[in-house]
């Protein structure tokens, strides 16, 4: 063992002098060797093509709309409920018919949840699809179309955002009076009035959609923080109501978004120039930003239906 590591250490010193190289000179033609050897590796993996690039079976599939997922929401966890859909312009819509649990049935209400909120939501209009019927009222819940596209605008001048607004919302309110005539026509199937109680923006849109189509009026209207996001369709939203004979319950919160409570000032000056005595304007008072006490708007939406004669 010993005679064999002393030949491979005299091998070692004497093959470098044997061809002409000292030790330091062999150490740098071994790395160099071994450098060139790498480095042609390393092209050549290059010029392989990518395995992940060459995958045909991968493929991305879009998220699915949050119009879609409402609805898919609605028909999976509200089962129980009548639950259904309606056409309405190029769209189906999910609606939930609940019952009057009473002998004396008043009427229908149709609850139009805001933008981008569904009639589940627990702010109001949930709470409200479970237990007006039990103050004798059936109850439509309608579910919203989005939120229109490139509304509001945020184009440099006034005057192109007026006119950016007024191109983005003309689609919406024909989308909208066809999903407001298919459920009328559901309404008309209950006994008594029907009364509209809706959120946000969509009160405002509805406001200007029953100012222009008197047929399609219902026996009352009560909004809930209503407003819009531009300057002109508050201004717009507040005029009409003040010139409409539609009686309305005009209801916010004291702690609502400020835009809510600016506007809703605005309507009560519109409203005050024009004697307008079947309007309504409420405050109440809540807990949590944005959602309404619940028994306490009841009592509110109840109270106010037995002065106007309902």
């Amino acid at each position: 063992m010993l005679l064999r590591i002393l030949f491979i250490t005299a091998l070692f010193y004497l093959i470098p002098n044997i061809l002409g190289y000292n030790h330091a000179q062999a150490y740098f033609y071994f790395a160099e060797e071994e450098e060139a050897a790498e480095t042609e590796k390393v092209d050549e993996d290059k010029k392989q093509p990518s395995k992940s690039i060459q995958r045909s079976d991968i493929k991305i599939v879009n998220p699915v709309s949050s119009f879609e997922q409402q609805k898919q929401d609605l028909t999976h966890y509200l089962s129980g409920s009548k639950t259904q859909s309606i056409k309405a312009g190029d769209n189906e819509y999910i609606i939930i018919e609940e019952t009057s649990s009473t002998q004396n049935n008043k009427g229908v209400a149709i609850l139009i949840p805001d933008w981008q909120q569904g009639v589940a939501n627990p702010k109001a209009i949930n709470f409200l699809r479970k237990n007006l019927p039990d103050a004798g009222w059936s109850t439509i819940s309608v579910q919203s179309p989005n939120k229109p596209m490139n509304y509001p605008s945020a184009a440099s001048t006034k005057e192109e955002r007026i006119e950016q607004n007024k191109t983005a919302l003309m689609p919406y309110q024909n989308e909208l009076k066809s999903l407001v005539t298919a459920v009328m026509e559901k309404a008309n199937n209950y006994p008594g009035i029907f009364l509209v109680i809706t959120e946000g923006s969509q009160a405002a849109m509805l406001i200007d959609l029953y100012t222009s189509n008197q047929s399609l009026l219902p026996a009352a209207l009560i909004t809930l923080s209503a407003g819009m996001y531009s300057e002109v369709e508050n201004d717009s939203l507040a005029k009409n109501i003040a010139m409409s004979e539609l009686p309305v319950l005009d209801l916010i919160l004291k702690k609502d978004r400020n835009t809510v409570i600016e506007n809703a000032m605005l309507r009560k000056k519109y409203v005050n120039k024009e004697l307008k005595a079947d309007y309504r304007q409420k405050s109440l008072h809540n807990m949590v930003p944005g959602y309404y006490p619940e028994q306490t708007l009841l009592t509110e939406i109840n109270g106010w239906l037995k002065t106007i004669g309902w």
